[in-house]
């Protein structure tokens, strides 16, 4: 019982203030009223019992008055507190937000002029092709009609120092140009002798060593190679290899072979077997595909 008063003066602390000042100026206007006017003589004991009710009902009261007003307004000071709180974090979250704002804003403005002066600077550079392939062709289209003029400008100088026995100095110019045109000849000639010779030279090399390249290869594919049982010497087969750059046998493919048909299997086997081939010597000698006669030592 005393939970549900406790209760209820705490849901209503203003009402239940109204009502014990009432109270009390009640209990104020009967004390006066009753020293004023003769009464009947109580038991002095009662008296005091009953005046000491009232004081401990009232101390009681008061204590738990200010233990309400103190609730209440701890209450509300929590709940200022958590106002002011949420009041700051609030405001910390729409400046947060506006500065990232700013910031997605900043970025799509740089990401903005980035983009325009890059197509800017792609722009520039392909009118800057553009132009420069225009100059090379009109260098060259010049060229062109300067080499047509000069070889006109040598057939008429030509011609005229035929013609005209006087014209001294302009035989001169076509024996001297003669005479350099002969010399570019013979060191184009002699160019072209010496490139022929180290071509000649770097073939009978690469041939060479192509030789020993595919020797290597028959070698290999001969240590991998196991005879069939009804092997006869003297056979032999023309095998064609797909490889990969590093020697890998993609592919093995005989062509023609004068034993069994057990024979080229064992043959195919052992070129699948060798993988991965030995290396080439150089670029020149080396080729995806490879045809050898293997030719057995039997």
């Amino acid at each position: 019982m005393h939970n549900s008063i406790f209760s209820q003066i705490k849901d209503h602390p203003l009402m239940f203030v109204l009502a014990l000042g009432l109270h009390v100026l009640l209990v104020v206007v009967l004390t006066i009223s009753m020293s004023n006017h003769s009464a009947p003589k109580m038991p002095a004991a009662k008296k005091i019992d009953t005046v000491k009710a009232i004081i401990i009902d009232a101390s009681i009261v008061e204590k738990e008055k200010q233990k309400l007003i103190r609730a209440e307004k701890s209450k509300q000071n929590k709940q200022v507190a958590q106002k002011n709180k949420l009041d700051r974090e609030a405001k910390k979250a729409r400046d947060k937000r506006k500065k990232e704002e700013k910031r997605l804003a900043k970025l799509k403005t740089e990401e903005k002029k980035r983009k325009q002066k890059l197509a800017k600077k792609e722009k520039s550079e392909r009118e800057k092709k553009k132009k420069e392939l225009a100059k090379l062709k009109q260098e060259q289209k010049e060229l062109e009609q300067k080499r047509r003029d000069e070889q006109q400008k040598l057939a008429a100088i030509e011609s005229k120092r035929k013609a005209e026995e006087d014209a001294i100095r302009k035989k001169k110019q076509a024996a001297e140009a003669e005479v350099r045109r002969k010399a570019q000849e013979a060191e184009m000639r002699q160019q072209m002798l010496e490139e022929e010779r180290r071509l000649e030279k770097q073939s009978a090399e690469n041939q060479k060593l192509l030789s020993q390249y595919l020797y290597q290869i028959q070698k290999k594919v001969e240590i991998n190679w196991s005879a069939p049982a009804s092997m006869t010497s003297g056979w032999a087969c023309e095998v064609l290899v797909v490889q990969n750059r590093f020697g890998e046998v993609q592919n093995v493919r005989t062509k023609q072979c004068s034993g069994s048909d057990a024979f080229k299997s064992t043959v195919e086997r052992a070129v699948r077997k060798a993988s991965p081939l030995p290396e080439a010597p150089n670029n020149d000698v080396f080729d995806k595909e490879v045809s050898f006669t293997f030719r057995p030592d039997v």
